[in-house]
């Protein structure tokens, strides 16, 4: 598996895996990505901050119902496909919750 690096350290960055390699880019970057899978090509696009799966040809096209993620800790997964797009660092002082 090959994976191509394309981040700054200490920024988040959106990580997209799949059977294909392995590619990390930062958060801020503009691409479009497209990931062979066992069921053909699953087309990724990082703009605007976030990123969002456009177009797989799984059955159920959850991963395209999904929409756009844009914090760290984010996850889009097209299972049948077998392709995972993460977003990952940042400064961990986000909060996701609150609790009272």
């Amino acid at each position: 598996m090959a994976v191509r690096v394309y981040s700054g350290s200490g920024r988040p960055v959106i990580e997209v895996r799949g059977p294909s390699g392995q590619w990390i880019f930062p958060v801020d970057s503009r691409q479009t990505l497209e990931v062979e899978g066992p069921l053909g090509t699953t087309l990724v696009e990082i703009q605007g901050g976030s990123v969002r799966v456009v177009d797989s040809p799984c059955p159920e096209k959850i991963c395209i119902r999904t929409g756009s993620i844009s914090r760290p800790g984010q996850t889009i997964a097209c299972l049948p496909n077998r392709v995972i797009v993460v977003i990952r660092g940042g400064t961990g002082d986000e909060i996701d919750a609150f609790s009272f």
